[in-house]
């Protein structure tokens, strides 16, 4: 099973990238304002007002971002942190990866985690099986690379 700081390490891996898009996003709306006051000039004759839709790409990208994330972990069992940390996000019964949909409940799921003082979040330290509540809940484990590679040659 991976430990705490590897999860750890791979979650503000992703929180580091999602930061870096809003904030490329909030430097572009700053650099290009003759732009974007052109746009919206414009919008504001049709009787458009642009300022909202601004203000919602400025979150909608990130948390897009994250959307992605949590697909691509249920696809190939690994988002961008924890390719890059070595670990892989598994259903506990079949070792395989779970799913983009049961992924993104999975993540979603992590609510649960955070609500009581975010002792669901550092539940992984004292966990026999290193499982925070959404991955009990989902029965997902995350393990090293290693673990998988193993079970991958036990197969074959």
């Amino acid at each position: 099973m991976a430990d705490w700081s590897t999860r750890a390490c791979a979650s503000l891996l992703e929180v580091s990238i999602a930061a870096g898009i809003m904030t490329a996003y909030t430097a572009l709306l700053f650099y290009a304002q003759p732009v974007f006051a052109l746009i919206q000039g414009v919008a504001l004759l049709v009787g458009v007002h642009m300022q909202p839709v601004f203000g919602f790409f400025g979150w909608a990208l990130p948390v897009a971002f994250f959307g992605w994330q949590w697909a691509l972990r249920g696809r190939t069992g690994q988002s961008l942190g924890q390719r890059v940390m070595r670990i892989v996000t598994v259903d506990e019964d079949t070792a395989r990866p779970l799913g983009p949909a049961r992924s993104i409940v999975r993540s979603l799921l992590h609510v649960v985690d955070i609500a009581p003082a975010f002792f669901g979040l550092v539940r992984p330290i004292v966990h026999h099986r290193r499982q925070t509540w959404a991955d009990q809940i989902s029965r997902s484990l995350v393990v090293e690379m290693d673990v998988i590679l193993a079970i991958a040659e036990v197969r074959e």
